[in-house]
C-alpha cells in the first residue's frame, strides 16, 4: 500500500486552500493508486470555505480509492471538526466506521451539528411550488424531482428567521435555543447564517449545505422510487437516494406530497444504525408555499434528542446581498 502524502496547513492562510487543491491535482495527475493524503491542520478558526474544499478534494480522491485524513493540532480545531462529523469522515483507513474514535464523547457538539445540518440541509428545497390540483403523478424519479424543483417563476428570492429548540433526551439533557436567518436566491441559492453559536462552534457562524437541494441529487445520489406510502392524512411517493460517493450516510429516505410536490419528511440512515428524521409542514404565504416548521427526531448511539424548528418574518422577492452566498463558490 502507498505510504501517505503529508500536508500540513494553517487554517488563516490565504493560500491553504490553494495548496490543497494543487496536492490533490497532483495526486491524481501521477496516478497514484488509492492515493492516501493526511492534512494537518493548525490555528483556531476553521473557515467553512476550507472546510468545502476539503470535501470537494474528498470526494475526487475517493473516486479513485484513496481516502483524506485530516489532523487537528489544536483544541480549537478538534472541537470544530467533531461540531461537523468531520473527525471519523476524513480519517484512515477509508471505512469510515473503521476510522478510530475519539477519546473524548463531545455529544452535545457532535447532536448539535446533525440537527442544524438535517434544519439547513432539508431547507434547501424550501419554495415548492403552490398548491394545485393533482394531476398525473410520474413515477420516474428524475420526472417527481423536476416536479420537485419546479418553482413559482415570481418567486426571485426571500429570506426569513429561523428559530431552532434543541432537547437531548438522554445524558447530559441538555436543551440549545438558537436563532438564524435564512437565504434563498433563485435558481438553487440557500444559506442560513446563525445569530450566535455555541463556544464550540466557533468560526461556524455561516453554515450551509446541499443535501436538501433537488437540483443536486441526480449528482449525487443513485435514486429509486420506492412506492407511495402514507403520510398524515395523504399518500407520498417515497425516493430512496443513496450516495455515489460513500460518506456517512447508508440512505436517505424523502416524502414528497404529489399534491403539491413539497417534501414531507427526510429520513437519513448511518452505517452505525443511528438515524435522523426530519418532518416539514408548508403554508401558503404572500402567493408562495413556504416551510413553517420542521421536528427532527434524532437518534444515534448513546444520544436521544428533539429539535424544533419554527420560520416567520418572510420577506419575499427581496434583495439578497450576493457575499452571503460566497461561500457556495
Amino acid at each position: 500500500m502507498n505510504e501517505p502524502t503529508h500536508l500540513t496547513l494553517a487554517v488563516d492562510d490565504e493560500n491553504a486552500r490553494a495548496h490543497f487543491e494543487a496536492l490533490v491535482d497532483d495526486l491524481l495527475d501521477a496516478k497514484v493508486r488509492a492515493p492516501r493524503l493526511i492534512v494537518a491542520l493548525d490555528g483556531e478558526a476553521l473557515p467553512p470555505e476550507l472546510v468545502a474544499t476539503l470535501v470537494g478534494g474528498l470526494r475526487r480522491v475517493r473516486e479513485v480509492g484513496g481516502a483524506i485524513a485530516v489532523e487537528a493540532r489544536t483544541p480549537a480545531l478538534r472541537d470544530a471538526l467533531a461540531l461537523y462529523g468531520l473527525d471519523r469522515v476524513f480519517a484512515l483507513p477509508l471505512d469510515p466506521d473503521d476510522a478510530p474514535r475519539s477519546r473524548h464523547r463531545r455529544w452535545m457538539p457532535r447532536v448539535v451539528a446533525a440537527m442544524l445540518a438535517a434544519f439547513v440541509g432539508a431547507a434547501g428545497a424550501w419554495p415548492a411550488k403552490a398548491a394545485v390540483a393533482v394531476q398525473a403523478v410520474p413515477a420516474d424519479p428524475a420526472a417527481i424531482i423536476g416536479r420537485v424543483i419546479e418553482r413559482n417563476p415570481n418567486l426571485a428570492s426571500f429570506q426569513g428567521r429561523l428559530h431552532i429548540d434543541i432537547r437531548l433526551s438522554s445524558f447530559p439533557f441538555v436543551r440549545e435555543h438558537l436563532d438564524a436567518t435564512a437565504y434563498y436566491q433563485r435558481p438553487s441559492n440557500y444559506e442560513v447564517v446563525f445569530d450566535k453559536l455555541p463556544p464550540y462552534a466557533r468560526g461556524f457562524e455561516k453554515l450551509y449545505t446541499d443535501v436538501g437541494d433537488p437540483s443536486n441529487w441526480e449528482r449525487r445520489f443513485v435514486i429509486t422510487n420506492s412506492g407511495d406510502v402514507p403520510f398524515e392524512q395523504h399518500q407520498d411517493i417515497a425516493l430512496t437516494l443513496v450516495q455515489r460517493v460513500r460518506g456517512m450516510i447508508d440512505h436517505e429516505t424523502v416524502l414528497v406530497d404529489p399534491a403539491t410536490w413539497s417534501i414531507d419528511q427526510i429520513r437519513y440512515d448511518y452505517y452505525n444504525g443511528g438515524s435522523i428524521t426530519m418532518s416539514q409542514s408548508f403554508r401558503d404565504i404572500g402567493g408562495y408555499r413556504l416551510l413553517i416548521s420542521q421536528r427532527a427526531d434524532i437518534k444515534i448511539p448513546h444520544v436521544r434528542a428533539t429539535a424544533y424548528g419554527t420560520y416567520s418574518d418572510y420577506q419575499t422577492n427581496v434583495a439578497v446581498d450576493p457575499s452571503v452566498f460566497a461561500g457556495e463558490n
